[in-house]
């Protein structure tokens, strides 16, 4: 299902479907159905659904438009076959991941072959600003994916070390995925600033919303079971508001949290007295606030461009489509 939203760009999203297994295909027969069942998990297509919105909203149809959608589709999806093999994880979207039918090694491997596609689709632009961007995008992924190892298991995880994670993990390819159309329609560096401002935000909004579901969720709506960050030693900014407020359920909570990450057990009655914990404590009140406060600085920059550019009808439905997933990130569930 496209999302209304996605109504300016619903046709190029149907041919980008078709796409994204038809720039990976290899004559190896069992790697080809290893990578359609990647990309038949679904998903809303979001990093691609951004990159072309933002296309379309500074009129760059040129023909590299369908390899850097998916580009952008495909380091995410790349990283995600990496994380599944790190976390040991066996569901994605409500689907078995590829580490758990095909295998460690299948799930590293076709992550490594969607990178190198990837980087394949960049060099044929011949813009070595976009391919500058990407390769940043990449490197600081792995990099934050590094540093979150090393806060694994610490409660005393600070905001500031969430947020350069979180940075990482999902801003900078959201800031990616807004701002290289502006490489390939050669606009200006304020403009391509203003869409970098936008996808960075939406990102932080993005991710800090998913961190949310995570401590109030349903597995049936998050495709993964409910604390799941938790038990694979992640400290989210729900919990670190929570073990740093005043709360007189604060002791309590730091008891609890101490013996899961003791244990690395729990249990239904300890989630339950957990997640009403995080509650009481306002950490996830003030987790959502966080979250619509970066989605509020995401519209800020759209207007910014919107006062740069001189739109015709087709690049204002691009707009209110950019402005839409400003809100979309805050209400969807999964």
């Amino acid at each position: 299902m496209i999302p209304k939203f996605y109504e300016p760009i619903s046709d190029e999203l149907i041919s980008l479907e078709n796409k994204l297994v038809e720039y990976l295909l290899t004559p190896n027969e069992p790697t080809n159905q290893v990578l359609s069942h990647i990309f038949s998990s679904g998903g809303k297509r979001i990093r691609p659904a951004i990159f072309l919105l933002c296309s379309k909203l500074i009129g760059y149809s040129g023909e590299n438009k369908f390899p850097i959608a998916s580009v952008c589709e495909y380091i995410h999806t790349a990283s995600l076959l990496h994380d599944d093999v790190i976390d040991n994880s066996t569901l994605r979207r409500n689907k078995p991941t590829v580490n758990s039918v095909w295998g460690d090694e299948t799930a590293v491997l076709s992550g490594d072959l969607i990178y190198s596609a990837a980087c394949r689709l960049m060099v044929k632009t011949k813009s070595l600003e976009l391919i500058d961007d990407f390769a940043e995008c990449i490197r600081f992924m792995s990099e934050s994916e590094l540093f979150q190892l090393e806060l694994l298991w610490k409660p005393n995880t600070t905001i500031d070390q969430y947020e350069r994670v979180i940075a990482g993990k999902t801003a900078v390819l959201f800031q990616a995925s807004a701002k290289t159309p502006c490489y390939l329609k050669e606009t200006n560096t304020q403009i391509s600033n203003y869409f970098a401002e936008y996808g960075k935000n939406l990102g932080y909004a993005f991710q800090i919303f998913d961190d949310c579901l995570d401590y109030e969720g349903k597995q049936a709506l998050l495709g993964k079971p409910v604390l799941n960050d938790l038990f694979e030693g992640k400290i989210t900014l729900p919990l670190i508001y929570a073990l740093n407020s005043q709360h007189s359920s604060k002791i309590k909570l730091n008891e609890l949290v101490n013996s899961i990450i003791e244990t690395g057990e729990a249990t239904e009655q300890n989630k339950e007295t957990l997640l009403s914990f995080v509650i009481e404590t306002e950490g996830l009140e003030k987790s959502y606030k966080a979250a619509e406060n970066y989605s509020k600085k995401a519209r800020d920059a759209l207007h910014k461009i919107e006062k740069e550019l001189k739109l015709n009808t087709e690049q204002i439905h691009a707009l209110e489509a950019l402005r839409e997933i400003s809100y979309f990130v805050l209400n969807r569930k999964n």
